[in-house]
Protein backbone atom coordinates (compact mmCIF):
# COMPACT_ATOMS: atom_id res chain seq x y z
CA UNK A 1 0.00 0.00 0.00
CA UNK A 2 2.90 2.64 -1.04
CA UNK A 3 2.22 5.87 -1.77
CA UNK A 4 -0.69 6.39 1.15
CA UNK A 5 -2.19 9.88 1.62
CA UNK A 6 -0.28 11.57 3.97
CA UNK A 7 -2.91 12.88 5.69
CA UNK A 8 -4.85 9.67 6.74
CA UNK A 9 -3.47 7.01 9.29
CA UNK A 10 -2.92 3.66 7.55
CA UNK A 11 -5.43 1.61 9.73
CA UNK A 12 -8.51 4.03 8.41
CA UNK A 13 -6.79 3.94 4.69
CA UNK A 14 -6.85 -0.12 5.08
CA UNK A 15 -10.71 0.26 6.49
CA UNK A 16 -11.38 1.78 2.90
CA UNK A 17 -10.09 -0.79 1.14
CA UNK A 18 -12.08 -3.37 3.03
CA UNK A 19 -15.37 -2.16 2.85
CA UNK A 20 -15.17 -1.82 -0.64
CA UNK A 21 -13.99 -5.25 -1.06
CA UNK A 22 -16.63 -7.51 -2.80
CA UNK A 23 -18.37 -4.30 -4.15
CA UNK A 24 -18.61 -3.90 -7.99
CA UNK A 25 -18.36 -0.30 -8.97
CA UNK A 26 -16.43 1.64 -11.83
CA UNK A 27 -17.01 5.00 -10.31
CA UNK A 28 -17.44 6.61 -6.95
CA UNK A 29 -17.20 9.67 -5.00
CA UNK A 30 -15.56 10.38 -1.67
CA UNK A 31 -16.77 12.08 1.58
CA UNK A 32 -15.00 13.21 4.29
CA UNK A 33 -16.29 14.13 7.77
CA UNK A 34 -13.74 16.37 9.78
CA UNK A 35 -14.31 19.77 11.54
CA UNK A 36 -10.69 20.91 10.36
CA UNK A 37 -12.10 21.98 6.44
CA UNK A 38 -8.28 22.42 5.03
CA UNK A 39 -7.71 18.79 6.04
CA UNK A 40 -10.76 17.77 4.99
CA UNK A 41 -9.87 18.86 1.76
CA UNK A 42 -6.49 17.39 1.19
CA UNK A 43 -7.65 14.24 2.22
CA UNK A 44 -10.35 13.85 0.25
CA UNK A 45 -8.30 14.53 -3.08
CA UNK A 46 -5.81 12.26 -1.49
CA UNK A 47 -7.94 9.19 -0.99
CA UNK A 48 -9.65 10.17 -4.21
CA UNK A 49 -6.07 9.82 -6.13
CA UNK A 50 -5.30 6.51 -4.15
CA UNK A 51 -8.47 4.59 -5.42
CA UNK A 52 -8.25 5.91 -8.70
CA UNK A 53 -4.78 4.54 -8.95
CA UNK A 54 -5.00 1.52 -6.77
CA UNK A 55 -8.21 0.56 -7.39
CA UNK A 56 -8.39 1.76 -10.76
CA UNK A 57 -11.81 3.14 -10.31
CA UNK A 58 -12.59 6.54 -12.01
CA UNK A 59 -13.89 9.34 -9.62
CA UNK A 60 -17.05 11.60 -10.89
CA UNK A 61 -19.33 13.59 -8.62
CA UNK A 62 -22.76 12.53 -10.03
CA UNK A 63 -24.04 9.63 -11.15
CA UNK A 64 -21.57 8.05 -9.60
CA UNK A 65 -21.99 3.96 -8.60
CA UNK A 66 -19.90 4.21 -5.34
CA UNK A 67 -20.04 6.70 -2.45
CA UNK A 68 -17.29 6.06 0.14
CA UNK A 69 -17.42 8.04 3.49
CA UNK A 70 -14.59 8.62 5.66
CA UNK A 71 -15.28 9.63 9.24
CA UNK A 72 -12.20 11.17 11.03
CA UNK A 73 -13.85 11.69 14.17
CA UNK A 74 -15.04 7.84 14.96
CA UNK A 75 -12.56 5.98 13.07
CA UNK A 76 -14.98 4.78 10.17
CA UNK A 77 -15.43 4.19 6.91
CA UNK A 78 -18.41 3.49 5.23
CA UNK A 79 -19.12 1.93 1.56
CA UNK A 80 -22.60 2.84 -0.29
CA UNK A 81 -23.33 0.92 -3.18
CA UNK A 82 -25.75 3.46 -5.13
CA UNK A 83 -28.95 1.90 -6.24
CA UNK A 84 -29.15 0.21 -9.98
CA UNK A 85 -32.18 0.90 -12.10
CA UNK A 86 -34.01 -1.76 -14.33
CA UNK A 87 -37.09 -1.03 -16.31
CA UNK A 88 -39.23 -3.84 -18.14
CA UNK A 89 -43.08 -3.92 -18.99
CA UNK A 90 -45.16 -6.84 -16.52
CA UNK A 91 -48.26 -8.38 -17.53
CA UNK A 92 -50.84 -9.91 -14.49
CA UNK A 93 -53.31 -12.56 -15.83
CA UNK A 94 -54.18 -13.31 -12.29
CA UNK A 95 -57.13 -11.59 -9.89
CA UNK A 96 -55.59 -12.45 -7.17
CA UNK A 97 -52.44 -10.70 -7.28
CA UNK A 98 -51.58 -7.44 -6.22
CA UNK A 99 -49.10 -5.17 -7.72
CA UNK A 100 -47.11 -4.22 -4.69
CA UNK A 101 -46.52 -5.29 -1.11
CA UNK A 102 -48.89 -3.87 1.44
CA UNK A 103 -49.18 -5.25 4.93
CA UNK A 104 -53.12 -6.06 6.25
CA UNK A 105 -54.81 -2.87 7.33
CA UNK A 106 -56.51 -4.37 10.05
CA UNK A 107 -53.19 -6.62 11.55
CA UNK A 108 -50.37 -5.11 10.20
CA UNK A 109 -49.00 -7.07 9.08
CA UNK A 110 -48.21 -9.20 12.75
CA UNK A 111 -46.52 -12.27 12.51
CA UNK A 112 -49.43 -14.43 12.75
CA UNK A 113 -51.74 -12.40 10.47
CA UNK A 114 -55.82 -12.23 11.44
CA UNK A 115 -59.04 -13.52 9.78
CA UNK A 116 -59.23 -10.70 7.50
CA UNK A 117 -55.59 -11.55 5.79
CA UNK A 118 -55.95 -15.39 6.08
CA UNK A 119 -53.43 -15.33 8.35
CA UNK A 120 -50.88 -13.53 5.96
CA UNK A 121 -50.19 -10.51 7.82
CA UNK A 122 -50.68 -9.48 3.76
CA UNK A 123 -53.33 -7.63 1.92
CA UNK A 124 -52.73 -10.67 -0.74
CA UNK A 125 -50.55 -13.92 -0.60
CA UNK A 126 -48.92 -12.25 -3.54
CA UNK A 127 -47.73 -9.33 -5.43
CA UNK A 128 -45.92 -8.86 -8.65
CA UNK A 129 -43.23 -6.73 -6.61
CA UNK A 130 -42.67 -10.07 -4.52
CA UNK A 131 -42.63 -12.46 -7.47
CA UNK A 132 -40.33 -9.73 -9.33
CA UNK A 133 -37.56 -9.16 -6.32
CA UNK A 134 -37.37 -12.67 -5.71
CA UNK A 135 -34.80 -13.13 -9.33
CA UNK A 136 -33.66 -9.75 -9.13
CA UNK A 137 -32.30 -9.68 -5.34
CA UNK A 138 -30.06 -12.75 -5.73
CA UNK A 139 -28.65 -11.87 -8.84
CA UNK A 140 -27.23 -8.24 -7.91
CA UNK A 141 -26.57 -9.66 -4.27
CA UNK A 142 -29.02 -6.24 -3.11
CA UNK A 143 -30.32 -5.75 0.33
CA UNK A 144 -33.68 -5.42 -1.15
CA UNK A 145 -36.11 -3.75 -3.77
CA UNK A 146 -38.29 -1.08 -4.31
CA UNK A 147 -40.87 -1.25 -7.19
CA UNK A 148 -42.17 1.86 -9.21
CA UNK A 149 -44.78 0.89 -11.37
CA UNK A 150 -46.35 3.30 -14.52
CA UNK A 151 -49.62 3.83 -12.09
CA UNK A 152 -51.04 0.62 -10.43
CA UNK A 153 -53.97 -1.72 -11.40
CA UNK A 154 -56.39 -3.00 -8.47
CA UNK A 155 -55.94 -6.80 -7.38
CA UNK A 156 -58.74 -8.24 -9.07
CA UNK A 157 -57.68 -6.48 -12.55
CA UNK A 158 -55.28 -8.32 -15.10
CA UNK A 159 -53.16 -6.01 -16.97
CA UNK A 160 -52.88 -7.80 -20.82
CA UNK A 161 -51.58 -6.26 -23.69
CA UNK A 162 -47.89 -4.66 -24.01
CA UNK A 163 -48.00 -5.09 -20.33
CA UNK A 164 -47.47 -2.00 -17.43
CA UNK A 165 -44.03 0.20 -17.45
CA UNK A 166 -42.48 -0.45 -14.31
CA UNK A 167 -38.77 0.44 -13.06
CA UNK A 168 -37.28 -1.82 -10.39
CA UNK A 169 -34.48 -0.13 -7.74
CA UNK A 170 -32.01 -2.26 -6.99
CA UNK A 171 -31.10 -0.90 -2.80
CA UNK A 172 -27.17 -1.38 -2.57
CA UNK A 173 -26.20 -4.39 -4.77
CA UNK A 174 -23.19 -5.75 -4.23
CA UNK A 175 -23.26 -6.77 -8.36
CA UNK A 176 -24.07 -3.91 -10.64
CA UNK A 177 -24.35 -5.97 -14.04
CA UNK A 178 -26.99 -9.42 -14.00
CA UNK A 179 -28.04 -11.15 -17.49
CA UNK A 180 -31.55 -9.13 -17.76
CA UNK A 181 -32.54 -11.90 -20.43
CA UNK A 182 -31.81 -14.82 -17.25
CA UNK A 183 -33.81 -12.97 -14.95
CA UNK A 184 -36.36 -12.39 -17.48
CA UNK A 185 -37.02 -15.67 -18.20
CA UNK A 186 -36.21 -16.99 -14.72
CA UNK A 187 -39.59 -14.91 -13.64
CA UNK A 188 -41.76 -16.08 -16.43
CA UNK A 189 -40.96 -19.89 -15.93
CA UNK A 190 -41.65 -19.61 -12.33
CA UNK A 191 -44.61 -17.54 -12.38
CA UNK A 192 -46.24 -18.86 -16.34
CA UNK A 193 -49.84 -18.35 -16.24
CA UNK A 194 -49.60 -15.59 -13.13
CA UNK A 195 -47.55 -12.70 -14.17
CA UNK A 196 -44.95 -12.14 -16.66
CA UNK A 197 -42.01 -9.55 -17.35
CA UNK A 198 -40.60 -8.76 -21.13
CA UNK A 199 -37.92 -5.83 -22.48
CA UNK A 200 -35.53 -5.49 -19.31
CA UNK A 201 -33.26 -2.86 -19.61
CA UNK A 202 -31.01 -1.01 -17.57
CA UNK A 203 -32.10 2.43 -17.07
CA UNK A 204 -31.15 6.02 -15.40
CA UNK A 205 -32.68 6.87 -12.29
CA UNK A 206 -34.84 9.64 -14.01
CA UNK A 207 -37.08 7.24 -15.42
CA UNK A 208 -38.92 6.88 -11.93
CA UNK A 209 -40.19 10.12 -12.07
CA UNK A 210 -41.14 10.32 -15.30
CA UNK A 211 -43.37 6.96 -15.15
CA UNK A 212 -44.53 8.21 -11.72
CA UNK A 213 -45.69 11.52 -13.35
CA UNK A 214 -46.24 11.46 -17.13
CA UNK A 215 -49.99 10.91 -17.70
CA UNK A 216 -51.06 7.75 -19.56
CA UNK A 217 -54.27 7.14 -21.08
CA UNK A 218 -55.45 3.40 -20.46
CA UNK A 219 -57.36 1.00 -22.75
CA UNK A 220 -59.74 -0.85 -20.82
CA UNK A 221 -62.39 -3.84 -20.80
CA UNK A 222 -65.15 -4.02 -18.17
CA UNK A 223 -67.88 -7.11 -18.03
CA UNK A 224 -70.80 -5.21 -16.95
CA UNK A 225 -73.91 -6.18 -15.10
CA UNK A 226 -77.27 -3.85 -15.09
CA UNK A 227 -80.21 -3.91 -12.48
CA UNK A 228 -82.71 -3.90 -15.95
CA UNK A 229 -82.60 -5.52 -19.23
CA UNK A 230 -79.81 -3.43 -21.45
CA UNK A 231 -80.99 -3.38 -25.14
CA UNK A 232 -78.32 -2.62 -28.21
CA UNK A 233 -80.02 0.20 -29.77
CA UNK A 234 -79.41 2.04 -25.34
CA UNK A 235 -75.87 0.60 -25.93
CA UNK A 236 -75.54 1.82 -29.21
CA UNK A 237 -76.22 5.40 -28.14
CA UNK A 238 -72.91 5.31 -26.00
CA UNK A 239 -70.53 4.39 -29.06
CA UNK A 240 -68.67 6.78 -30.18
CA UNK A 241 -68.45 9.62 -27.48
CA UNK A 242 -66.51 11.06 -26.01
CA UNK A 243 -67.52 12.42 -22.18
CA UNK A 244 -66.28 14.96 -19.95
CA UNK A 245 -66.83 13.64 -16.74
CA UNK A 246 -66.77 15.12 -13.29
CA UNK A 247 -65.68 12.19 -10.39
CA UNK A 248 -65.58 12.63 -6.73
CA UNK A 249 -62.54 10.75 -5.13
CA UNK A 250 -64.74 7.19 -4.90
CA UNK A 251 -65.51 5.83 -1.51
CA UNK A 252 -63.59 3.07 -1.49
CA UNK A 253 -60.18 4.91 -1.74
CA UNK A 254 -61.13 8.27 0.39
CA UNK A 255 -58.92 6.78 3.24
CA UNK A 256 -55.90 7.25 1.78
CA UNK A 257 -56.44 9.63 -1.38
CA UNK A 258 -57.43 13.37 -0.78
CA UNK A 259 -61.42 14.07 -1.08
CA UNK A 260 -61.65 16.59 -4.09
CA UNK A 261 -63.01 16.44 -7.56
CA UNK A 262 -61.29 15.80 -10.48
CA UNK A 263 -62.36 16.61 -14.65
CA UNK A 264 -61.17 13.20 -16.43
CA UNK A 265 -62.31 11.53 -19.66
CA UNK A 266 -63.24 8.67 -21.16
CA UNK A 267 -64.43 7.59 -24.91
CA UNK A 268 -66.91 4.81 -25.42
CA UNK A 269 -64.78 2.67 -28.14
CA UNK A 270 -67.42 -0.94 -27.84
CA UNK A 271 -70.54 -1.45 -26.21
CA UNK A 272 -71.92 -4.42 -26.83
CA UNK A 273 -74.78 -6.63 -25.25
CA UNK A 274 -73.48 -10.24 -23.81
CA UNK A 275 -76.48 -11.41 -21.99
CA UNK A 276 -80.37 -10.12 -20.82
CA UNK A 277 -78.60 -7.63 -17.97
CA UNK A 278 -75.26 -7.53 -18.94
CA UNK A 279 -73.11 -5.60 -21.12
CA UNK A 280 -69.39 -5.04 -22.24
CA UNK A 281 -67.55 -2.00 -22.71
CA UNK A 282 -64.08 -1.16 -24.01
CA UNK A 283 -63.29 2.72 -22.82
CA UNK A 284 -60.44 4.58 -23.54
CA UNK A 285 -59.76 6.58 -19.75
CA UNK A 286 -57.57 9.67 -19.33
CA UNK A 287 -54.81 9.20 -16.40
CA UNK A 288 -56.63 8.47 -13.40
CA UNK A 289 -59.99 7.72 -14.13
CA UNK A 290 -61.51 5.39 -11.88
CA UNK A 291 -63.02 2.91 -14.37
CA UNK A 292 -65.57 0.69 -11.33
CA UNK A 293 -66.68 4.09 -10.19
CA UNK A 294 -67.42 5.56 -14.12
CA UNK A 295 -69.30 2.03 -14.37
CA UNK A 296 -71.37 2.42 -10.99
CA UNK A 297 -71.99 6.00 -10.31
CA UNK A 298 -70.25 5.81 -7.33
CA UNK A 299 -73.54 7.30 -5.97
CA UNK A 300 -73.19 10.45 -7.77
CA UNK A 301 -70.06 10.88 -7.45
CA UNK A 302 -68.68 10.41 -10.58
CA UNK A 303 -70.94 12.64 -13.11
CA UNK A 304 -71.96 11.51 -16.30
CA UNK A 305 -71.53 7.61 -15.51
CA UNK A 306 -72.78 4.68 -17.26
CA UNK A 307 -75.47 4.20 -14.69
CA UNK A 308 -76.82 7.57 -15.72
CA UNK A 309 -76.68 7.60 -19.04
CA UNK A 310 -78.70 4.38 -19.32
CA UNK A 311 -80.55 5.15 -16.69
CA UNK A 312 -80.62 1.83 -14.96
CA UNK A 313 -78.11 0.45 -12.03
CA UNK A 314 -74.84 -0.31 -13.06
CA UNK A 315 -71.71 -2.30 -12.35
CA UNK A 316 -68.12 -3.54 -12.98
CA UNK A 317 -68.16 -7.42 -13.23
CA UNK A 318 -64.61 -7.63 -14.42
CA UNK A 319 -62.31 -4.95 -15.44
CA UNK A 320 -59.46 -5.32 -17.60
CA UNK A 321 -56.27 -3.18 -18.85
CA UNK A 322 -55.63 -3.69 -22.31
CA UNK A 323 -53.30 -1.25 -22.94
CA UNK A 324 -51.49 1.76 -21.63
CA UNK A 325 -50.71 4.39 -24.20
CA UNK A 326 -46.93 4.84 -23.50
CA UNK A 327 -45.89 8.53 -25.67
CA UNK A 328 -44.02 7.15 -28.90
CA UNK A 329 -45.96 3.50 -28.58
CA UNK A 330 -47.41 3.28 -32.78
CA UNK A 331 -48.10 7.04 -32.20
CA UNK A 332 -50.59 6.73 -29.66
CA UNK A 333 -50.65 9.13 -26.36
Amino acid sequence: MDAAPSNIDPETLAALVTSVAGLEFSTFEIGVLCQDKKKKSAIRRQVIGFVSKHLGKTHISDGFDLYILIDLEKARVEATPQSVYVEGRYNKFSRKVAQTFHYCFKCKGRARGCDLCNGTGKLSEHSVQELIEKAFTPAFDAEGTKFHGCGREDVDVRMLGTGRPFVVELVQPKRRVADLYAIENSINSVNAGVIQVQGLRYCEKGRVAQLKNDAFRKIYSAKCKSSGSVTKAELSTLCGKTLEIVQRTPERVEKRRSDMERKKTAQLLKAEKTGGKDFMLEILASHGLYIKEFISGDGGRTNPSISSLLGKKCMCVELDVLEIMVQGQNGKQ
